[in-house]
């Protein structure tokens, strides 16, 4: 896997973060879970993969009230399979994500920064504030 910083993933995806974020720092890898504010990356091995080519940019969860979302961006082939709400029971699903070997997907976020997601297959998932529900 490729170390990448902040800034690396800015150059890259053209995303831009917020200035306070430290450019220089390294984005953290995950290969099994990671959460971004209302984002969780789970592992899912048992989970069919995604076989569609995926955009340069995926939005995953789009703010109510800002420019704020957050965003996949690949670094080499990856793939991406959108699901509707109830294709999963109890649990907001919002799509799988497949990375190959040799490839690597940024999660992006303005206030958070970058996520970098290693190889394998994932479920992206909504997540919400306790007794807050995930509402569309």
């Amino acid at each position: 896997m490729t170390v990448w910083t902040i800034g690396q993933m800015v150059e890259t995806t053209g995303k831009r973060v917020l200035d306070h974020l430290d450019h220089d720092a390294t984005i953290p890898i995950i290969t099994t879970a990671g959460a971004q504010g209302d984002v969780l990356v789970v592992r899912a091995d048992d989970e069919e993969p995604a076989t569609e080519e995926m955009p340069r940019t995926v939005v995953v969860v789009e703010s109510e009230a800002s420019a704020n979302t957050h965003t996949l961006h690949p670094c080499g082939p990856a793939y991406w399979r959108a699901l509707r709400l109830g294709e999963h029971y109890d649990v907001k699903v919002v799509g799988v994500l497949t990375v190959p070997a040799g490839s690597e997907v940024f999660l992006s976020h303005e206030e958070h920064g970058g996520l970098l997601v290693g190889e394998g297959t994932y479920q992206i998932r909504r997540q919400a504030e306790i007794g807050r529900p995930v509402l569309d």
